[in-house]
């Protein structure tokens, strides 16, 4: 880039001083633009001791800001065995994320084993940051897919049904409520 800096006054030659200085840089906005990680750790935390979700808060390639919070057993046997992580887990994700980033909006859709997923979009000035939310909830008139996460994992149909006690039921009234709190607390955060 040509140093044109001379030239120019003002906000104008700042700008352009800039762009020359961080060339190559990644000039996206991020979560910890917004908050400090820990405000946005604090939330997951939040949410999973309000809720018992599998909170998470993700940026926008999906790729989780800090470790994972789980609100059941069989979630986390799933996602620690191999082959159910890449079997369930993995696309699931996948499509989440696609959803997340085409739709840009708050979602509630549930992964092959039969759990809910929640998740509201961060947007700041129009520009996706990341979402806020979490998954492991079975809705009230569904059930886990025991026979599909069993054939899917290593693990067998007994260890399958224990741990899916283990897993909340949520009503669509709870469900409703849930989302309405992360839109709610994702407002105060980019604010």
């Amino acid at each position: 880039m040509a140093d044109m800096s001379g030239v120019l006054t003002g906000d104008r030659a700042i700008s352009i001083i800039m762009l020359k200085n961080h060339e190559g840089r990644d000039f996206q906005m991020h979560l910890t633009d917004l908050q400090p990680k820990e405000k946005w750790v604090e939330l997951q935390q939040e949410l999973h001791d309000r809720f018992h979700l599998n909170a998470d808060v993700m940026d926008r390639d999906g790729t989780r800001l800090t470790g994972n919070t789980w609100g059941n057993d069989l979630c986390r046997a799933i996602r620690e065995d191999a082959k159910g992580h890449g079997a369930i887990c993995a696309p699931a994700g996948q499509v989440f994320v696609h959803l997340m980033q085409e739709g840009r909006a708050a979602f509630v859709e549930e992964c092959d084993a039969g759990m809910v997923r929640i998740s509201v979009p961060v947007i700041k000035d129009g520009e996706l940051l990341g979402s806020v939310g979490g998954c492991g909830l079975m809705p009230e008139e569904g059930e886990v897919d025991e026979f599909m996460v069993e054939m899917s994992t290593d693990m067998d149909a007994e260890t399958v049904a224990g741990l899916a006690k283990t897993v909340p039921v949520a009503s669509e009234q709870r469900v409703r409520e849930i989302l309405e709190f992360i839109e709610a607390r994702v407002a105060e955060l980019i604010t």
